[in-house]
């Protein structure tokens, strides 16, 4: 769906359709969902969306050289229409999968074994997750988008050089910041001859993707919307219905930005088997990404496992500086890699300055025990309570897998509650990133993680002044 937000998601919708895009509620995804499932009988699926409030789709890009018709651009995506994000994994074409009525074999040739369909349901079995709607892109018209766009920039990290004169590829990019037009586009985003393979390429791609969606959002951009609609209809096909399409477009642009577009890709490493080569997936890593709580994305900690055998799991955000060099395999280091950003002021409050603070809440605030430790909620009211913060609420979140404490506030707050939750999160120094709303949130609340014993520091030693 990396290409779909970039395409269809951003771009997808003229006239009346384009107007609907624009006016699309949670509530007219699930109706227009729900009809689609009826007609599907796919019951198992509508109780996924409604529960967690997610579509999981399937993109792929069709390799259709040389008469060879397989996928080399295989990504599972879902969208969380309640928590509001999108999450992105690139499955590599080696990934080493058992594929139904064709024994253990590479990803990649499902597709040419039985097209989307059996892709599909090899990666619905691969990763134990449903998968109702996919894509499938047309790399012969995906040139002539890139060129409508204006071209997309990007940071080439070092020369592209390969040439296949059977096959008619001449592939000559030099290194550098530059604006790529849609030949050249089509070309970086499929070479895959260097040292790393495919996912060198799957790097590239996602790398690409982040440019592209940037570019999106130019005003210059979106005037060309009726000529852009038209071209996007013509590099993929899917079995989504047009309805439910546009109105997954319209929300993918009102209500994600960029900062909640998450990409990464199945952990694994190389293995040879039998004289082959294959990528041997991690699938509990790359469900953790999948499965993760969104706060953890947004604060960019994501782990696999516990205790000693706890393990990062590497992604990057669609608003991170757009570079190469992301490791997104879950090998090395990750440059890209989310970072929780501090909003928070160093110097310590006086005592005036702190109770003109508190009195600015002009509503009051629940807490919430996101860590699964009991007596959290009351260590941290307790504090809040003596310091004259009205908490109306305590006890526990949704789940216990908050990393890092959050500021939440209802999706449809009252300015009241929006200023409530800001001036917490400045008392309690939470990071901006970290105050959001949520669909799940009925006042301004605090979700202790577990990181609270900063917490609990910090509202001692605000206790302490205020008592001066």
């Amino acid at each position: 769906m990396i290409i779909i937000c970039g395409l269809i998601a951003i771009f997808g919708g003229a006239g009346l359709r384009l107007y609907f895009a624009w006016h699309t509620s949670q509530d007219d995804i699930r109706r227009a969902f729900e009809n689609e499932s009826q007609k599907k009988e796919n019951e198992s699926y509508a109780a996924l969306l409604k529960e967690q409030g997610r579509f999981n789709i399937l993109v792929m890009g069709e390799d259709d050289v040389e008469g060879s018709r397989r996928s080399d651009t295989i990504l599972f995506v879902t969208i969380d229409i309640d928590d509001k994000n999108m999450r992105v994994i690139s499955l590599p074409r080696d990934t080493r999968v058992q594929i139904p009525h064709h024994g253990t074999q590479k990803l990649n040739h499902a597709f040419a074994y039985g097209g989307p369909d059996l892709l599909k349901a090899t990666v619905e079995k691969y990763l134990g997750l449903p998968i109702l709607y996919y894509v499938v892109i047309n790399y012969d018209s995906f040139p002539e988008f890139v060129d409508m766009v204006g071209g997309v920039e990007v940071d080439v990290q070092k020369r592209m050089r390969y040439v296949d004169r059977a096959g008619g590829l001449d592939i000559n990019i030099q290194p550098g910041r530059q604006l790529l037009d849609g030949k050249t586009a089509l070309k970086y985003v499929r070479f895959r001859k260097d040292a790393l393979g495919d996912i060198g390429r799957i790097q590239r791609q996602q790398q690409f993707i982040k440019a592209l969606v940037k570019k999106a959002y130019d005003p210059r951009v979106l005037i060309k919307f009726p000529e852009l609609a038209a071209q996007a209809m013509k590099i993929f096909k899917t079995d989504m219905s047009p309805t439910l399409a546009v109105q997954l477009a319209g929300f993918v642009q009102n209500e994600l930005g960029r900062d909640r577009m998450f990409f990464s890709m199945l952990p694994g490493e190389p293995v040879m088997i039998d004289r082959l080569s294959y990528w041997m997936g991690d699938v509990k890593a790359a469900n953790a990404f999948l499965n993760a709580p969104v706060e953890a994305l947004i604060s960019g900690d994501v782990t696999e496992g516990s205790g000693r055998n706890a393990k990062q799991v590497h992604f990057t955000s669609a608003g991170d500086a757009v570079t190469a060099s992301a490791d997104v395999s879950g090998e090395g280091s990750q440059p890209g890699t989310q970072t929780v950003q501090s909003g928070a002021k160093k110097d310590e409050m006086s005592k005036d300055e702190l109770m003109t603070l508190i009195k600015s809440m002009p509503e009051s605030v629940a807490v919430l025990n996101g860590t699964g430790k009991a007596g959290v909620s009351a260590e941290i009211s307790t504090r809040l309570q003596q310091l004259g913060v009205d908490v109306i609420h305590s006890g526990n979140a949704k789940h216990f897998d908050y990393q890092h404490c959050n500021i939440v506030y209802p999706t449809n707050a009252s300015e009241k509650v929006k200023t409530t939750a800001r001036q917490l999160g400045t008392l309690l120094k939470i990071p901006k990133n970290l105050v959001r709303p949520s669909q799940q949130a009925f006042y301004a609340s605090i979700i202790a993680g577990h990181d609270y014993k900063k917490l609990t520091t910090l509202l001692d030693n605000m206790l302490k002044i205020s008592n001066q």
